[in-house]
């Protein structure tokens, strides 16, 4: 908080910087007290410590993220203030603030801050924390084995440190290309600390709309590249072409890609009557901003008509790659549900026959199927109950449906009369907001880790000789 506070001194925004410095000092003043409160008592966190930590460490993140809005010369309300946070710090991007043309630059630089750690922050829980638990098929992903004959690069630690350097070095190479097209350094910093970590906090009103056309290919390119693995860079670095040719979900990925941009430049073409160029333009970056979750748009979506509206509501939970920054479902379940369900009808047309679903040459284990199919189920849970709590609020269908399914999937683009084109998330009621701030919170940590906390099992005192628990 200190940095975009000192920034806002040199710019003469005196009373902006003084907000940033009192809300470092209150954050500095919990964060002592905390330290001082438990620095000697520290343990070895159990498997539902581990649960308990990673929420609430999440939720307390967002609570003090939020002073610097709250206490701003042009203050936003606790609501806004929150919301704001935690939609930079789930890379959701969705913003409250509406007219940024008045804003201090602090508030720019805090807000893509925000989003940069935070894409930081769920790479190492995705990473580090969620493959120990088990959430969702990611224990696929875990980088700490016994058998590490395979592994390039074994150790958690190794590989945090290596993507730490990518995700910097992308920033920083983004940076520059957005700063050679047109860009001032200011602008090509905040847009590039919006890209990598796939937030889109874009630092002007119009999102990337008025930017030239070679800056918007910038954009498509590095929100392309934050949608894979982070490790690819790694691997295109040692020429491990093979890793990357045999990832499946990195294929199907880039399928997806070419194929969707296909399909929404002839819709252009024939029913909007663009230009070729512009078509391609407008449907990969429009495509790629919304699967990936960054939320940049280039054009009105909603002009383009219902067939237009319903593809991209259709893509808005699905997200990119795993061990990216992106949100959403992630490519790799949707790749897990294919196999497996490709194996269960095999087995119903050989009830005898042994059949084996692989993915990237390992085989799925019944605990890796269930735990995606259970993700899902608990996804589609989530929904419904957003979408029906939303329309009791009063919001209509369409604005409940994409409002849903753009926060659950971090993705911060959506369509209605309320949030769409013409209007702007400042408009929901404040319960809404509070209520959408949760699902940007489910999406970010994957539903599974917070579900779990409600269970009352999570609560009973263990029992080291009780070998079974029912629920």
């Amino acid at each position: 908080m200190v940095i975009p506070g000192t920034l806002d001194f040199f710019d003469k925004n005196i009373d902006s910087a003084h907000s940033f410095w009192k809300a470092s000092g209150i954050t500095s003043f919990f964060g002592l007290l905390f330290v001082a409160t438990f620095y000697d008592k520290y343990e070895k966190l159990t498997v539902r410590e581990m649960y308990l930590t990673t929420s609430s460490v999440w939720l307390l993140v967002c609570l003090f993220s939020a002073l610097p809005f709250f206490l701003a010369p042009m203050p936003l309300d606790y609501t806004d203030s929150f919301f704001e946070a935690m939609s930079g710090l789930t890379t959701m991007g969705a913003t409250i603030i509406q007219d940024l043309s008045v804003q201090p630059r602090g508030i720019f630089l805090w807000r893509a801050m925000l989003q940069w750690f935070g894409g930081v922050g769920i790479i190492v829980i995705a990473l580090g924390i969620l493959p120990l638990l088990r959430i969702g098929g990611m224990q696929l992903y875990a980088t700490e084995s016994s058998d590490k004959s395979d592994k390039k690069l074994p150790k958690t630690s190794q590989v945090i440190a290596t993507i730490m350097l990518i995700y910097t070095g992308l920033t920083v190479l983004c940076t520059l290309l957005l700063y050679l097209s047109e860009l001032n350094l200011f602008e090509s910093l905040t847009f590039s600390m919006a890209t990598i970590p796939t937030g889109g906090f874009a630092p002007r009103n119009s999102s990337a709309t008025d930017l030239s056309p070679l800056s918007q290919w910038i954009l498509i390119i590095f929100m392309f590249v934050s949608g894979l693995p982070l490790l690819v860079s790694y691997f295109l670095f040692k020429k491990n072409w093979q890793h990357i040719q045999n990832d499946l979900q990195i294929k199907t990925f880039t399928y997806f890609f070419l194929l969707s941009i296909f399909i929404l430049t002839l819709y252009l073409i024939i029913k909007c009557n663009v230009s070729f160029f512009e078509s391609i333009r407008y449907a990969a970056f429009n495509f790629i901003s919304i699967v990936t979750s960054s939320g940049f748009t280039n054009s009105d979506i909603e002009s383009w008509g219902n067939f237009a509206i319903m593809f991209f509501t259709l893509l808005l939970p699905i997200g990119a790659c795993s061990g990216s920054t992106s949100g959403g479902i992630k490519i790799f379940r949707f790749n897990i549900m294919y196999l497996s369900s490709m194996q269960y009808l095999r087995r119903k047309i050989l009830p005898h026959g042994i059949f084996i679903a692989k993915y990237n040459g390992k085989p799925l284990t019944e605990e890796i199927s269930s735990g995606v199919f259970v993700f899902m189920v608990i996804f589609l849970l989530s929904l419904i109950l957003s979408v029906l709590l939303l329309s009791l609020i009063g919001l209509d269908f369409i604005t409940a449906i994409t409002a849903s399914l753009s926060s659950l999937g971090n993705t911060g683009v959506a369509f209605g009369p309320v949030i769409g084109s013409q209007g702007s998330f400042s408009n929901l009621p404040d319960t809404a907001k509070w209520l959408l701030s949760g699902n940007m919170m489910l999406g970010r940590l994957e539903y599974m880790t917070v579900f779990v906390l409600l269970l009352p099992l999570a609560w009973r005192k263990e029992k080291k000789s009780a070998r079974t628990t029912s629920f």
